[in-house]
């Protein structure tokens, strides 16, 4: 496949941990997805931010619309110049700020409950909506990847869009913070150990956004089972996961049984992994985020 990225933002990305904005969907694309995202609200029953948690991850796996974007060509080519042509959607996770909304995203990284190794895992995170300084973008520590692995306490933010309610309680350097500000369409990339936050969102509009995680077919969890993902381009040689069909029906039977039992997994993996990081945390540091 022809490269997308100039070998200039690719620089940026090793350096910074991220990069943004990037062009994705096409006007006509995010007013269908818009159309899809409302449609499947309603058969849901609601905001996918007021239902059951599960369907914000993984609609890919139940909703064809979620998966074509997932498998976007702008999108995935963008991958490919960062992780090699042999590429697998680990995640999808939709981050949704109602107007006027008090939910944030403190500072955290990515790679801390995912249990995957080694760190070459890249997010696109694709806007359906404005993401104005308003709304509450993604905000990133610029170059804070390098360090690796920082000390994160889970259960302390409250009104936090994540599930763990995480925080970063290791120094990290914040001299240097950039607001990824996209137009409907764009999309972000950052690294799985860059360290970044989302302010509430303060305007009148939703704040809609989708996460897509992706990972090289070389990628290993390290986990206790064997994990789900979605070939997206390429083959895979290794067989570290257990590779999910795109669906064929929208939320048909198998479809929906395919999402139940990923979420049910990711779970476990998320809390074996959250148990894990925090197993030798040092006292003092729990203590002082806990008061």
């Amino acid at each position: 496949m022809n490269a997308i990225l100039t070998p200039e933002q690719i620089f940026n990305y090793r350096a910074n941990g991220y990069l943004a904005p990037l062009n994705g969907l096409s006007p006509d694309e995010v007013k269908e997805y818009r159309n899809e995202l409302t449609r499947t609200e309603k058969h849901l029953g609601g905001s996918l931010m007021e239902i059951d948690k599960k369907y914000r991850g993984n609609l890919h796996l139940m909703c064809q619309w979620v998966d074509k974007i997932a498998r976007h060509p702008a999108i995935v080519g963008v991958i490919e110049d960062l992780l090699g042509p042999n590429i697998l959607l680990y995640t999808s996770r939709f981050f949704i700020k109602e107007p006027k909304s008090e939910t944030i995203a403190a500072w955290h990284q990515d790679s801390t409950y995912f249990g995957l190794q080694p760190f070459d895992h890249v997010t696109a995170w694709v806007a359906l909506s404005d993401v104005t300084a308003e709304s509450g973008p993604l905000e990133f520590a610029v170059g804070s990847h390098i360090r690796g692995q920082l000390i994160q306490k889970s259960g302390v933010v409250k009104n936090s869009v994540n599930t763990g309610g995480q925080i970063i309680v290791d120094w990290f350097d914040q001299s240097r913070i950039d607001h990824a500000l996209l137009r409907p369409g764009q999309f972000s990339l950052h690294h799985t150990c860059v360290v970044h936050q989302s302010a509430p969102n303060q305007s009148n509009e939703r704040r809609i956004g989708l996460a897509l995680s992706y990972i090289p077919t070389r990628t290993r969890y390290i986990g206790s089972r064997k994990m789900p993902a979605c070939l997206v381009r390429g083959q895979d040689l290794h067989q570290h996961f257990d590779l999910q069909p795109a669906p064929q029906e929208d939320f048909g039977k198998a479809e929906m049984l395919r999402h139940d039992t990923s979420f049910k997994l990711y779970l476990e993996s998320f809390y074996e992994q959250l148990d894990a990081s925090e197993k030798n945390m040092p006292p003092d540091i729990a203590a002082i985020i806990m008061n």
